[in-house]
């Protein structure tokens, strides 16, 4: 294989290896894969410098040589674009980090905030509930020193009823007397 037919197959290679890198850009579909093709595009113009550098002929030498330095300048061109969209992609997914952050926090505040009231409420309602329990209580005093009475009255009522038999028995037994 002469100098000339390598150049040229490595120039086609090249060629095809920019032409995918571009349509990956462009795509921006399997950007992570173009670093790779890339370094395999660089490594393909060394290849060729080196089969430049290694022709006798001086006019085709230089004519060799110019259209590496042109392949080296639009692979820098796509190194730049991929810097760019990768840059772009960080960029976004820094944006949707960033953003899924911020909602994460007002889900927090709002859970928070739901805590907050409930805890309100149940001190609210321990409130309530103690207020009833002395009600309850004071009540149940009252109940009971209410029985204690009726009970007091209704012992007294049955000694007023054995007084007031015993007084109508002597009141019929006087009367059976004086008649």
């Amino acid at each position: 294989m002469t100098t000339t037919s390598s150049f040229d197959a490595y120039k086609s290679e090249l060629l095809s290896t920019m032409e995918q890198i571009k349509s990956k850009l462009q795509s921006k579909n399997n950007v992570d894969e173009v670093d790779e093709m890339l370094k395999q595009g660089e490594d393909l113009v060394k290849q060729m410098g080196l089969e430049a550098r290694g022709m006798d002929d001086a006019v085709v030498k230089r004519d060799f040589l110019s259209k590496v330095k042109e392949y080296k300048a639009q692979l820098a061109n796509l190194r730049s674009e991929y810097d760019f969209a990768t840059l772009t992609k960080v960029d976004n997914d820094n944006y949707n980090t960033s953003s899924s952050i911020v909602d994460a926090r007002s889900t927090i505040r709002s859970q928070n905030e739901t805590l907050l009231n409930a805890r309100s409420a149940i001190a609210e309602t321990e409130g309530v509930a103690m207020g009833i329990t002395e009600d309850l209580s004071r009540q149940r005093e009252t109940m009971n020193s209410a029985h204690g009475r009726v009970n007091e009255v209704s012992n007294m009522a049955e000694k007023g009823d054995g007084i007031v038999r015993g007084m109508l028995r002597r009141n019929k037994f006087w009367q059976g007397k004086l008649w």
